[in-house]
């Protein structure tokens, strides 16, 4: 009995198909155009998610101890520092290390007179996993046995790169709401002119006894695989730009940074998932 039934769903699906066309190509191209945009859309909240937590993972802050601070304080101090909850690392340097560090970060600073590695303290070099923590971070330093000083370099920056990085994201939620129900409306319609285009079938189906679930699965899934299509057609935009784009940034842009192209795989399912439940 059920194999009869999954034999009439997909001969109706199949048949719903072929008979309506213009309502498949209009559906199919809708979600497409649709799907382009929300995708566009989620892969730009995608990448400016990378680029932030990249600059986040480059904010560091410096702390310098106290010269008269021996070094197995100072180690321990900054293996204290890197249990802090918002620290990703801790890097205790020599002043060994530091100076030559500083040599190739500062220009002209091998020509300092009576500077050189004696007078060059020892430090730890912090990294926190969100920039918006940098400056709790520095202050919290400022307070650690043996720091002298912690250089305010970086407050302001990561405090930008956050509320751009939360400003965008919330847009592109809105975004990608707004686009998502203006989709479901203009679907939803058009599901309705094909059931009212059939609504003699339908009828006719209700007399011989047929069940509202047996009636309504061949449209479900002639609308999932309507949405389906037209999120393939989607990808097909999509992704290819995307690496097209990712070349270009590459070569030109190096400091542009997008999703590799092995993320865009499961972008695209996802995105083909959504289309066939969108529809």
């Amino acid at each position: 009995m059920i194999w009869h039934r999954i034999e009439f769903i997909w001969s109706e699906t199949l048949l719903q198909l072929r008979r309506e066309r213009l309502i498949a190509i209009s559906t199919v191209s809708i979600v497409a155009v649709l799907l382009v945009l929300l995708g566009a859309n989620l892969l730009f909240i995608m990448n400016l998610h990378l680029w932030t937590g990249r600059t986040a993972a480059e904010v560091e802050v410096s702390a310098f101890f106290r010269k008269d601070f021996d070094r197995q304080s100072a180690q321990r101090t900054a293996g204290l520092v890197a249990t802090w909850p918002a620290v990703a690392s801790a890097r205790f340097v020599p002043k060994e290390e530091g100076w030559p560090e500083f040599q190739k970060t500062v220009p002209g600073s091998a020509k300092l007179r009576g500077f050189d590695a004696s007078a060059f303290p020892d430090a730890v070099y912090v990294r926190v996993k969100d920039p918006r923590q940098a400056e709790a971070v520095a202050k919290k330093l400022r307070a650690a046995e043996g720091v002298k000083a912690v250089p305010d370099r970086f407050g302001d920056f990561a405090r930008a790169v956050a509320k751009f990085r939360d400003v965008v994201t919330g847009a592109g939620i809105v975004v990608a709401i707004l686009v998502g129900l203006a989709g479901l409306f203009i679907v939803h319609n058009t599901v309705r002119l094909a059931l009212y285009a059939r609504w003699r079938e339908i009828y006719i189906m209700q007399l011989v006894g047929a069940t509202r679930s047996l009636i309504a699965t061949p449209f479900l899934l002639e609308g999932a695989i309507h949405g389906a299509v037209g999120a393939w057609l989607a990808c097909c935009v999509l992704i290819p730009t995307h690496m097209y784009l990712r070349t270009v940034a590459a070569r030109s842009a190096p400091l542009l940074l997008l999703q590799p192209d092995q993320a865009l795989l499961p972008f695209g399912c996802y995105l083909v998932l959504g289309g066939a439940l969108l529809a």
